[in-house]
C-alpha cells in the first residue's frame, strides 16, 4: 500500500497539471517539494527507530494513515500553491515507513539481508505495478480529485490490517543504545566510515535518476506522445513493477556474490536505455524500452539500501536507512527541478538525459565502494 501511493502520485500529478494548466517545471517543483519533506523526516525517524526499535510497528502503523490522509488533502486543493504545500505533508509519509521496515529486516535476517530486501521489495513491486494502473483505469470514470479522496478509505483499512497482522512479532529491543550520548558516539564513528557515504552517495544518485524518470514518464507519455491516461497508467506501473520478477532473484545472487558484481552492470544498463528512452516517439517503442527498464531500476534500490547496510553498524541499522532516504531525497528534491527547467526548454525528453547522468555517476561511485561478503547465504531461504 504505501508503494501504490507513492507510484500512483505520478500519474495523477500529470492529470493535475494538465487540469489547472500547469507546467513541466510545476511538476517538477511539486515532486520537489515531496521530496524535502520526506528528507526532514528522515533525520529524526532514522534516530526514533534505532532508539525505540520496539515502536517500529507503531511508526509503520502511523505511516499508512498519513499516506491516505494526505491524498485525502490533495484531493482537496483548488491550485499549485495548495497542491504543493498537501505533496509536502505527503513526502513524511515514506519517512515513516522505510526506516523501521529495513531496520526491522536487517536486525532480524542479518546474513540474508539482500534476499529478506527482496522478499520485502516484492510487496512493495506489487503496489508499484498495481498502483498507477489502477488510477489510469479510474481516471476514465473518476476526476482526479476524486481519487485522491476516496484513497484514504483503503489506507485506513491497510492500517488495521497491519496491526493484526503484526500482533505477536518482536521488531527490536526495547532501546538500540544505553542513551543519546552512546547512540551519539556511533554516529560520529559511522559518520567518519568512507565506505558508507561512498555507498549512500552512490544509492542517491539513483535515486534521483528514478525520480526523473517516473516523474517525467507521464507527462512525455500524455502530453508529447499523445498517450492515453490509461496506457499512460500501464507504463508508469510497467517501469516499477517489473521488480516483481528480477528482485528476488538479483537479491539472491548479491547475497551469494557480491553487491558490486550485481549493482555496477546493471547501473551502466539503466544509463543507456534511459537515453534510448529519450529517443523513442512510438507506444511500442516506449512499452518496450519501459518494461527493460523496470527489470532493474527498482530492484537495485533494495540492493542498495543492502550495500547501505553492509557498511553501517549493527546497531544503526535504522540509522542507516534513514540515511539512504535523506541522500536520496535530497537529491531527488532539486533533480526533478531541474530536469524541468531542462524539459521546459529543450524538450520532455531531455529529462531522460538527466536521469542517464545520475544512473552513470551512480555507476561510477559503485566501482569505490566495498563490497557485502560473498557467499554469505547459506541456502535459498534457509530458516
Amino acid at each position: 500500500m504505501v508503494h501504490w501511493f507513492g507510484q500512483a502520485f505520478p500519474v495523477l500529478l500529470a492529470e493535475v497539471v494538465a487540469s489547472l494548466g500547469l507546467g513541466p517545471l510545476s511538476a517538477g517543483v511539486i515532486m520537489g517539494v515531496r521530496s524535502v519533506t520526506g528528507a526532514l523526516a528522515n533525520v529524526p525517524m532514522g534516530v526514533f527507530a534505532d532508539r525505540f526499535a520496539n515502536r517500529r510497528k507503531s511508526f509503520m502503523t502511523l505511516s499508512l494513515i498519513w499516506f491516505g490522509t494526505s491524498f485525502f488533502l490533495i484531493g482537496l486543493a483548488p491550485n499549485f500553491a495548495l497542491v504543493a504545500i498537501a505533496a509536502g505533508v505527503l513526502g513524511v509519509a515514506s519517512s515513516l515507513w522505510h526506516p523501521p521496515a529495513l531496520g526491522l529486516l536487517t536486525t532480524r535476517f542479518p546474513e540474508r539481508k539482500g534476499f529478506a530486501m527482496a522478499i520485502h521489495g516484492v510487496g512493495a513491486g506489487i503496489g508499484d505495478l498495481t498502483g498507477p494502473i489502477t488510477v489510469g483505469l479510474l481516471l476514465l470514470v473518476l476526476s482526479w480529485q476524486d481519487i485522491f479522496r476516496i484513497s484514504l478509505l483503503p489506507a485506513l483499512g491497510i492500517a488495521v490490517l497491519f496491526v493484526l497482522l503484526m500482533r505477536g512479532v518482536e521488531t527490536g529491543s526495547e532501546s538500540g543504545h544505553r542513551s543519546l550520548s552512546d547512540y551519539s558516539q556511533a554516529l560520529k564513528a559511522a559518520a567518519r566510515h568512507r565506505p558508507l557515504l561512498i555507498a549512500l552517495l552512490a544509492g542517491g544518485m539513483r535515486s534521483a535518476g528514478q525520480v526523473v524518470l517516473i516523474t517525467f514518464l507521464p507527462l512525455y507519455a500524455l502530453n508529447d506522445l499523445d498517450i492515453s491516461s490509461s496506457v499512460v497508467g500501464v507504463l508508469s506501473g510497467l517501469l516499477v513493477g517489473m521488480s516483481l520478477v528480477t528482485q528476488p532473484i538479483l537479491g539472491y545472487l548479491s547475497d551469494r556474490t557480491s553487491r558490486k558484481v550485481v549493482i555496477l552492470p546493471a547501473m551502466l544498463l539503466l544509463a543507456v536505455l534511459a537515453i534510448v528512452l529519450a529517443q523513442q516517439e512510438s507506444t511500442v517503442g516506449l512499452l518496450i524500452t519501459v518494461v527493460v527498464i523496470g527489470l532493474f531500476m527498482f530492484s537495485l534500490a533494495t540492493l542498495f539500501n543492502a550495500l547501505v547496510m553492509d557498511n553501517a553498524p549493527g546497531d544503526l541499522q535504522s540509522t542507516a536507512a534513514a540515511a539512504a532516504f535523506l541522500v536520496g531525497l535530497v537529491l531527488g528534491t532539486g533533480t526533478p527541478v531541474a530536469a524541468g527547467l531542462i524539459a521546459r526548454e529543450t524538450g520532455t525528453e531531455s529529462a531522460f538525459y538527466v536521469a542517464a547522468v545520475f544512473f552513470f555517476l551512480s555507476a561510477v561511485l559503485t566501482a569505490f565502494v566495498r563490497s557485502g561478503q560473498s557467499g554469505s547465504t547459506p541456502r535459498f531461504a534457509s530458516g
